[in-house]
């Protein structure tokens, strides 16, 4: 049997990846809602607080057409099922906290990793997601954005078609080596993905957002988040988070400010990866719809010649092949 009073040397070294919106999918996590009555109630909080049912909504049986294509929608019930997960693997195992290395997020997924860190409760949290949320659904209803993954071109290749194309289009996230996003105007997006396929081999995918985010156009928003953010009640952080737009750790005085300048900076995906493998991180563990983060770390850490373990959490099966390795491990 595992000698848990032992870890091998791996403290600090999981990482706790949290995704952002763009992750979810119809029907995203219903398995583990109806067999945990605590993962439920994390929903039926938020849903009566919103006076919404949202797994109606993620189940897409909502009878007003509200939907996982909403940016308003899709982001709460991200941030409410990450938490929720969060919750269901690590509730009373206090002796993996010791082992966290920190919270991770891409994009809305700080807020997920900050309420992981201690930071926000799930309720403070949710207001932040909620005001966020709003205010990026009024900004498309002014003018609607655009979000495209650009496959196969390095940063210094899409940064030239971007200052060769010459409007208003915006590197917003550095995923992996070859996996940028673009950002801006839809109309700007769109003429923008026509002349990238004109002068290169490069693959594009839209992604399922409406939002012109990381980018300056989002300045007004960020300036009205950070004055919400001055509002919510100073919090404390139990485990350390790293933010992927400042690429660095971030003291708890730093973070309104970090998670409105993130609205208007680059997610630097890649960068903060590489930082965390410098640091002997080993465990990589991905709270949330999806496996895109997962699929990231893997591309980077062989890049990088380093073995890690990685997990997701997309599935029931996931969670439970994760719970085992930790009760195994630690």
């Amino acid at each position: 049997m595992t000698d848990k009073s032992k870890n091998d040397g791996n403290e600090k070294k999981i990482v706790l990846m949290f995704p952002g919106q763009g992750s979810q999918y119809a029907g995203m996590g219903m398995e583990l809602v109806f067999l945990d009555s605590k993962t439920r109630s994390y929903f039926e909080k938020a849903s009566e607080k919103l006076s919404i049912d949202l797994l109606k909504v993620i189940e897409g049986n909502d009878d007003k057409g509200r939907d996982l294509t909403q940016t308003f929608f899709s982001q709460i019930c991200i941030y409410v099922l990450s938490v929720a997960i969060k919750e269901y693997i690590f509730y009373g195992t206090d002796i993996f906290r010791k082992n966290i290395l920190c919270s991770i997020g891409h994009s809305l997924g700080d807020l997920s990793a900050l309420s992981s860190a201690g930071y926000f409760n799930f309720d403070n949290g949710l207001d932040v997601v909620v005001k966020r949320a709003e205010m990026m659904e009024e900004m498309n209803r002014q003018a609607e954005g655009m979000m495209a993954a650009v496959l196969g071109l390095t940063k210094e290749e899409i940064g030239n078609m971007i200052w060769e194309f010459k409007q208003e289009v915006f590197l917003a996230n550095i995923n992996d080596y070859r996996q940028m996003v673009i950002t801006g105007l839809r109309e700007n997006v769109e003429e923008f993905i026509a002349f990238l396929k004109n002068k290169s081999s490069a693959k594009v995918i839209p992604l399922k957002v409406r939002t012109a985010s990381h980018c300056p156009l989002m300045q007004p928003l960020s300036e009205k988040l950070n004055a919400f953010l001055c509002k919510i009640p100073a919090g404390r952080l139990e485990t350390d988070f790293f933010s992927s737009s400042e690429k660095e750790f971030s003291s708890e005085e730093k973070i309104p400010a970090v998670l409105s300048g993130q609205l208007i900076k680059t997610i630097n995906w890649l960068e903060s990866i590489e930082h965390l493998l410098n640091m002997g991180a080993g465990i990589f563990i991905e709270i949330g719809p999806g496996k895109v983060l997962s699929n990231l770390v893997k591309r980077i850490s062989q890049k990088n010649n380093r073995e890690v373990k990685i997990f997701s959490t997309d599935k029931t099966e996931d969670i439970n092949d994760l719970k085992n390795f930790l009760n195994e491990r630690f």
